[in-house]
């Protein structure tokens, strides 16, 4: 009985190798709205947001926003392994399924494109001169990719498990600024500034054999066939020799 409710337990913690969405809230004409953080990869490497307010009307492109925690480290053993050089990354990963504590690093891998999401060194913002781009990057060499996960509520703590639903803070160890959505001249974009957003972490598939997955509420799922075949009915006009 204790081992099921220890394994009831760890459901509610994200732990490395889950796929998740990262969504955040903007008040923009006196309206909540929903976005999720989204890239393609392909040809753009500037991360955008996805709208998701009106998922009942225009289902969100999800699988744009899906993520793929692929590591979690103390910052001391992260600066211990960026060190190091020549070091390979996924030799500190450990193995396993770790659970994401406050005040760790975190990797992020879109699942997409397979590349890491970043922190860049370009800007293009016209309101903010000390913001920087946000994107993606083919390998996750060096601290521009890792990412500080920090609490957003008073009611949690660095050192603790960072709960499935907790509003969290991001912040990129490169530049020590907050993965921030921008709001300028009516456009909506996201940066990494000195001004704070809360994120919402949601899991869309779990890594662990504990889970066995999560869909975003309140979302519209959309199901693709994964091959290319086309089913057909044999009419009247098909030849004996195919009948048979």
């Amino acid at each position: 009985m204790a081992e099921g409710g220890d394994a009831e337990d760890e459901i509610q913690f994200l732990r490395t190798d889950d796929e998740v969405v990262l969504q955040c809230v903007a008040c923009i004409q006196k309206e909540n709205r929903k976005f999720c953080l989204s890239a393609e990869g392909l040809g753009n490497r500037l991360c955008y947001l996805e709208p998701t307010s009106e998922a009942k009307y225009v289902p969100p492109d999800l699988c744009i926003c899906s993520f793929v925690l692929e590591q979690s480290l103390s910052v001391r053993a992260l600066q211990e392994m960026l060190a190091k050089t020549g070091q390979n990354n996924d030799a500190a990963q450990g193995g396993g399924h770790r659970t994401l504590l406050y005040g760790h690093a975190i990797l992020l891998r879109h699942s997409f494109s397979g590349m890491y999401l970043t922190c860049l060194k370009t800007s293009r913002s016209m309101t903010d001169k000390l913001s920087f781009d946000v994107g993606l990057q083919e390998d996750s060499t060096g601290e521009p990719c890792w990412w500080t996960i920090h609490p957003a509520s008073k009611q949690r703590s660095e050192g603790e498990k960072v709960r499935i639903g907790d509003d969290l803070i991001l912040v990129s160890v490169s530049s020590e600024r907050y993965l921030h959505l921008s709001i300028s001249n009516g456009s909506i974009h996201v940066d990494a500034s000195f001004m704070q957003t809360l994120w919402n972490v949601h899991p869309t598939c779990s890594g662990s054999n504990v889970e066995e997955g999560y869909l975003l509420g309140g979302h519209v799922m959309r199901l693709f066939h994964g091959h290319d075949e086309v089913l057909t009915i044999p009419g009247s006009d098909q030849s004996e020799e195919e009948q048979r």
